[in-house]
């Protein structure tokens, strides 16, 4: 038998980020981190990431075409709960690729789109929420100064972002301002905070790099990982003040390709 096309954990991250952590079923949205009560707990993940087409011969939907590396791509996966994601492997005379395409690209855009018009509602406390989160990471490199990057289309044609990555990055830029603003009140009181941010989202690039995610991919993990490690808290206006930052560092930092 054919071994079942391994999915890489990057793309599950991909595919869950793009989703905002909700069930991409139509007319479903349910929420898919369960939040912790007690003290001891801490907040549970309950949605099942799902193939479109299957990742091995004999499963639903197997298209004999792809390869491995679509079968296993965020383009090929679907996040949804519980009932949805078995609904799906076993009613398949509904449940076509096509159908489940659609609703893929409908629920992810709606997301987008939900983001975009949190980006004007973010102040310096969700800024001061997703800086710290970002700050936080585990064992960033040494502080670095910020070297002069690409103009930012330059860097997106470069690194072959996609219509919506770019279109994510312009939103979150409209920004950019109240982001540099907010930095720049914080260095009053601790003068490395700038380099530190600096230094852990590169970091965070480079293990996203390691995943073997494409740019879109290491973009949207960025914004994820920004995300969930904000807290409880977690809101539209959060998730857009994630945008709004990583967008901000992509700007600023020499990192993906430059030449």
């Amino acid at each position: 038998m054919r071994p079942r096309a391994r999915v890489a954990s990057g793309q599950e991250k991909v595919v869950i980020a793009r989703s905002g952590n909700r069930c991409a079923y139509p007319d479903c949205r349910a929420e898919l981190v369960f939040d912790a009560d007690a003290e001891g707990d801490q907040p549970k993940v309950v949605g099942k990431v799902a193939h479109i087409a299957a990742a091995s011969p004999g499963g639903p939907r197997y298209d004999a075409s792809m390869t491995d590396a679509q079968r296993s791509s965020a383009e090929n996966l679907i996040y949804l709960c519980g009932p949805h994601h078995d609904a799906v492997d076993s009613q398949l005379d509904k449940h076509t690729v096509k159908y489940l395409h659609d609703a893929k690209v409908t629920h992810e855009s709606a997301v987008a789109r939900a983001v975009k018009n949190a980006l004007g509602n973010v102040t310096f406390e969700e800024l001061g929420v997703i800086c710290g989160a970002i700050s936080s990471a585990p064992d960033p490199s040494q502080a670095t100064t910020v070297e002069l990057a690409l103009p930012i289309q330059d860097k997106i044609t470069l690194n072959e972002l996609g219509a919506v990555s770019a279109e994510r990055i312009s939103a979150g830029l409209s920004q950019a301002s109240r982001v540099a603003e907010f930095i720049a009140f914080q260095q009053q009181t601790s003068s490395n905070f700038g380099r530190r941010l600096v230094s852990s989202f590169k970091a965070e690039y480079f293990a996203a790099e390691a995943e073997g995610l494409d740019a879109d991919g290491i973009f949207d993990s960025l914004v994820l990982t920004a995300y969930d490690n904000s807290g409880p808290r977690q809101t539209p206006t959060v998730e857009a003040a994630a945008l709004a930052v990583v967008a901000y560092l992509f700007e600023i930092c020499e990192i993906f390709r430059r030449e």
